[in-house]
């Protein structure tokens, strides 16, 4: 192996394993969040939910499968392998491949029953039973060629290894078999979202909602791209001519591993419409609380402010009834007085409020320390 083959390999591996780690946990945050949706702010689970839980475990068991490859052939850029070590590969090439076709069938069924909800009429719900059976059926069909390629799976390594064994199917058939199923995937991804979108377009939603609603739709369909861009490297599954260890293989996981994770964040986030909206709610909600608690703030320091008035220069007839403040410095003092005038003009206390308290006036010389 020359050089520049070495160091694509090792590129592509580190490409593989960031991709796996990156679609692992926005996989399970999206998940979660979608359950959360659900089961939490509209109330309405469904069996399109349980589809896409079973397909975050059959994608993990998948990952699992793919990183222990990598792991292994890691090795094999630098040393070759001996058959041990080739015969456990392949057992795990074989289980990533099953895992692969289970994990984007049961992700067609999630998005199929999901995309049911919006559609009224029977004949849509013809049209997409339809396309549902058939990639399901096929799928599990070809699930049944990946595992029975070489008839019995215990004996897939000793069989590939021979490639004159007659107990292998020919790689034509595999080869078209692969084939088909990827454009099963495009079709049922497109007819998933299109017929949708197509109803949502008639129906009574303002333009604004019908554009954002069908831009939400459409990323169920982003699967399909990694669907066709696995089609043009399918030749690297071609374990009998191209091998275990090679750059067109690796291209082919790249982006049979894009496939189902893209599809399965996707899928999810378009559900999460609902927890945005209570999101953006929230947030103006407590925008609006701290703006009327700003202006209540306000409101309350023009009324606290001591305010500068123009004294006329004449004396005011003092009244039969007055309140004065103990301390004429500070207007806020506690300590009020209720006083009465008598006929003499003399002043005579007949009230003191401390503190919101009222009490009878007792003189000021016997008035106690804490309320001079």
């Amino acid at each position: 192996m020359d050089s520049q083959n070495l160091g694509e390999l090792v590129l592509l591996g580190r490409v593989i394993f960031s991709l796996i780690v990156t679609l692992l946990i926005l996989s399970y945050v999206t998940v979660g969040l979608r359950l959360w949706v659900r089961y939490r702010i509209t109330r309405s689970p469904g069996w399109d939910d349980a589809a896409m839980v079973a397909t975050l475990f059959l994608f993990s068991a998948y990952c699992a499968f793919i990183l222990a490859i990598a792991r292994r052939t890691k090795r094999a850029a630098y040393k070759p392998y001996d058959e041990d070590d080739v015969r456990l590969s392949l057992i795990f090439v074989q289980l990533s491949e099953v895992f692969y076709i289970l994990t984007t069938t049961l992700l067609k069924v999630s998005l199929g029953l999901f995309f049911l909800r919006v559609l009224t009429k029977k004949w849509q719900k013809l049209i997409f039973h339809i396309a549902l059976v058939i990639s399901t059926i096929y799928g599990f069909l070809y699930v049944f060629v990946a595992l029975f390629q070489c008839g019995d799976p215990t004996r897939l390594a000793d069989n590939l290894l021979h490639p004159s064994s007659p107990n292998c199917l020919p790689s034509a058939f595999l080869m078209c078999t692969g084939y088909v199923y990827g454009i099963i995937n495009v079709i049922a991804d497109w007819t998933f979202v299109l017929l949708p979108v197509s109803v949502l377009m008639d129906s009574d939603l303002d333009r604004r909602s019908k554009i954002s609603v069908s831009i939400v739709m459409c990323l169920g369909a982003v699967g399909s791209v990694s669907s066709v861009l696995r089609m043009v490297y399918l030749s690297g599954l071609e374990l009998q001519s191209v091998g275990l260890v090679s750059v067109i293989s690796r291209k082919v996981t790249i982006w049979a591993t894009a496939e189902p994770g893209t599809g399965i964040v996707a899928a999810s986030v378009a559900i999460l419409r609902p927890l945005v909206r209570k999101m953006a709610a929230d947030v103006r909600e407590k925008a609006k609380m701290h703006s009327r608690k700003g202006s209540h703030q306000s409101d309350d320091t023009i009324r606290l402010t001591r305010r500068a008035s123009f004294t006329p220069p004449f004396k005011k007839k003092p009244g039969m009834y007055s309140l004065n403040s103990e301390d004429d410095e500070n207007p806020w003092s506690p300590t009020l007085m209720a006083e009465e005038r008598g006929m003499g003009g003399d002043v005579m206390p007949k009230m003191i409020v401390v503190k919101g308290m009222m009490s009878p006036a007792i003189g000021p010389k016997a008035m106690p320390d804490d309320i001079v």
